[in-house]
C-alpha cells in the first residue's frame, strides 16, 4: 500500500494550482501522474506507456484550452488534443476489454441523453467548426467511457478506479461546456477539481494492479 504515497504528488500540485491560480502547477498535476504511470508499469509496460502518453497529450489539450484568450481556434485545437487522449486511453481500455450488456445499454442511455443537452444547451449559436468539434468530442468521450466500462483488469479495484477517472472527466468537460457555452458559470468551480481527479484516478488504477 505504500505506492499509494506516491499519489501526494499530483495531489499537492492540484491544490497549489487550486490556491494559486498559476497554471504550472496544472502541468505539474498531468505530467507527475504520467511519471507515476510509466514507472510502474509492473508486467504490463505497454499499457503503462499507453497510459502516460495520453496523459502527456492531455497537457497540451489543458495548455490550449487555460491560454485560448477567447480564440475559437485554441479552442478548437484543445478539444482536438483530448479528444486524441480519450483515443489513447481508449486504446488502453480496449488491451482488456470485455463486452458487458449492460455497460452497452448504459452508454446508449447516455449518449442519447447527452444528445439532447447539446442540442437544448450548448450548441445553438455556435459556428459550424465548433459545433463539430463539440459533437465528435462527446461522441468519443462516451465511447471511452463504456470502453472504460468494460474494461477487464486484473483486480475489481483497478477497474472501478479507471471506470471512475474516465467517469470524471465526462462530467468535468460537462462543466466545461456548461460555463462556457451554456452560461452556466457557477459550473466553472467544478472543472479543475473533477478533471485533476480524473488523472489521480487514473493512476491509482495502475497502483492498484501491483498488488
Amino acid at each position: 500500500m505504500i505506492e499509494y504515497l506516491l499519489l501526494l504528488l499530483p495531489l499537492s500540485m492540484a491544490l497549489m494550482r487550486l490556491l494559486t491560480g498559476r497554471y504550472i502547477f496544472s502541468a505539474l498535476v498531468s505530467l507527475s501522474c504520467a511519471l507515476i504511470a510509466v514507472t510502474t508499469g509492473g508486467a504490463e509496460p505497454g499499457r503503462a506507456a499507453l497510459m502516460g502518453a495520453g496523459l502527456l497529450v492531455s497537457v497540451a489539450g489543458d495548455y490550449l484550452l487555460a491560454h485560448q484568450r477567447g480564440k475559437s481556434g485554441r479552442f478548437i485545437a484543445g478539444v482536438a488534443a483530448f479528444g486524441a487522449a480519450h483515443v489513447i486511453f481508449m486504446a488502453y481500455a480496449l488491451c482488456r476489454f470485455q463486452f458487458r450488456p449492460l455497460a452497452f445499454g448504459f452508454a446508449m442511455a447516455l449518449a442519447g441523453l447527452y444528445a439532447v443537452y447539446l442540442v437544448r444547451r450548448v450548441l445553438p449559436g455556435q459556428p459550424g467548426a465548433m459545433k463539430a468539434a463539440l459533437s465528435s468530442y462527446a461522441l468519443v468521450s462516451l465511447a471511452g467511457l463504456f470502453c472504460a466500462l468494460c474494461a477487464g483488469e486484473a483486480t475489481a479495484l483497478a477497474g472501478r478506479l479507471y471506470a471512475l477517472s474516465i467517469a470524471s472527466i465526462v462530467f468535468s468537460d460537462t462543466m466545461i461546456a456548461e460555463a462556457e457555452f451554456a452560461g452556466n458559470k457557477r459550473a466553472r468551480k467544478s472543472i479543475l477539481p473533477t478533471y485533476y481527479l480524473c488523472h489521480i484516478l487514473l493512476v491509482a488504477s495502475r497502483l492498484a494492479l501491483l498488488h
